[in-house]
């Protein structure tokens, strides 16, 4: 069985307060259904963060609802989502119950859920559907659900194996093939910045031995494509439809290829999805970027100008040439501060404080220039306050 693993869509983000939803509008229109099309894939797996918040804006849920026009409607794939930390599970399962039977699974609240199973020449392949759930979420669902266990819940992992043993409970007493879908921090992965937080100090992280029980795990969750055991490819993040932060400027964002063999054998390969504009860093002094020697640029950029002197009104002076430049920093060759308490300020005049702050932050001595600029700026100073 064929199946594409995507994830982390994070449909309405908004970077540096910046609207993606065009840009990932483009990304699906043309990359990603151009690559259905080309693969015709038995089914496509979504594990989770399907929007960027529990309240997504107008444009998001727009742009979800055609895209599942595309995949179920149009093509009669088999789509499978679950929820993620970012998504309200009880917003995106609206419907859910009737629209299994057009082949769009959704599942978000814990008590609704239960295996897909689809077949191939091979015969039965049941996807199993692990949404973020809490430990305390997960304790609410066994006690309503009547199962036992619910008081020994505590962590993430308890939660997880809860919530697999369930849906493994619920599959006929027959050989088949099973895929996991799930929204966690599975140990030996490594985050990005663009990720919010599951918990603090560790007690999110799966421990890998959840998901023995499958022939694959399509996780979600993490943002940087990536394997969570370096010589197996049966438990994989696909990463993030684009990139979020400017810490994924070295990533490649795509999704994962999944061929399930007759024997349980997954063969996976990463096919990247290049968007319309990257998001990407950029460095250099002012006039250098702005000069014939740089290219203009439509990509999302985060600006670092290396100018020692500072660069006044530097933005709209780059956005002139760069449009989508999201942030701008200037290092004038300041470097950190080494934490000198030996230093009296009360017994200094303000020009030695000010000398020894560039000193102490470039490294090097106020310039003829600097010095004679400062000189005059205290002593306009020191008028303006004995004039007071």
């Amino acid at each position: 069985m064929k199946f594409i693993h995507t994830a982390d869509w994070h449909l309405g983000k908004l970077l540096k307060e910046h609207s993606m939803t065009e840009d990932q509008e483009w990304l699906l229109n043309n990359r990603f259904l151009p690559l259905v099309d080309e693969e015709k894939p038995d089914a496509i797996l979504l594990s989770g963060d399907v929007y960027d918040r529990s309240y997504p804006p107008e444009e998001a849920v727009e742009l979800f609802d055609r895209m599942t026009e595309e995949i179920v409607g149009k093509r009669k794939i088999p789509f499978i989502i679950i929820s993620g930390n970012h998504d309200s599970a009880e917003r995106l399962a609206v419907a859910s119950r009737l629209l299994k039977w057009q082949g769009l699974y959704i599942f978000g609240p814990l008590t609704h859920l239960s295996p897909v199973i689809l077949e191939d020449e091979w015969g039965k392949v049941a996807f199993c559907p692990l949404p973020y759930a809490e430990p305390a979420r997960v304790r609410v669902m066994m006690n309503v659900l009547g199962l036992e266990g619910a008081e020994d819940v505590h962590s993430y992992e308890d939660a997880e194996k809860a919530l697999s043993d369930y849906l493994l409970s619920l599959l006929p007493d027959e050989p088949m093939r099973k895929v996991a879908l799930a929204h966690a921090f599975a140990a030996g992965g490594t985050p990005s910045e663009s990720e919010r937080p599951l918990s603090i100090g560790g007690y999110d992280r799966i421990g890998d031995t959840v998901f023995e029980g499958y022939d694959y795990t399509a996780l979600g969750h993490l943002h940087r494509p990536q394997k969570t055991q370096k010589d197996s490819e049966k438990i994989q993040y696909s990463g993030s439809l684009m990139r979020y932060s400017f810490d994924e400027v070295n990533q490649k964002k795509g999704v994962i290829l999944c061929d399930l063999d007759k024997d349980g054998k997954v063969h996976t390969e990463f096919k990247e999805m290049v968007p319309r504009y990257q998001v990407r860093c950029m460095e250099g002094a002012f006039d250098v970027l702005m000069g014939e020697e740089t290219e203009p640029s439509d990509d999302y950029l985060q600006i670092r100008l290396t100018d020692e002197a500072p660069v006044i009104d530097a933005m709209p002076k780059l956005r002139a040439k760069f449009p989508h430049a999201l942030g701008v920093e200037q290092d004038m060759g300041y470097k950190e501060d080494e934490g000198n308490r030996d230093i009296h300020l009360e017994q200094m005049s303000d020009e030695d404080i000010l000398k020894r702050f560039v000193h102490q932050f470039r490294d090097r001595d106020l310039s003829e220039d600097e010095e004679k600029l400062a000189l005059d700026t205290w002593e306009r100073v020191y008028r303006k306050e004995n004039a007071q």
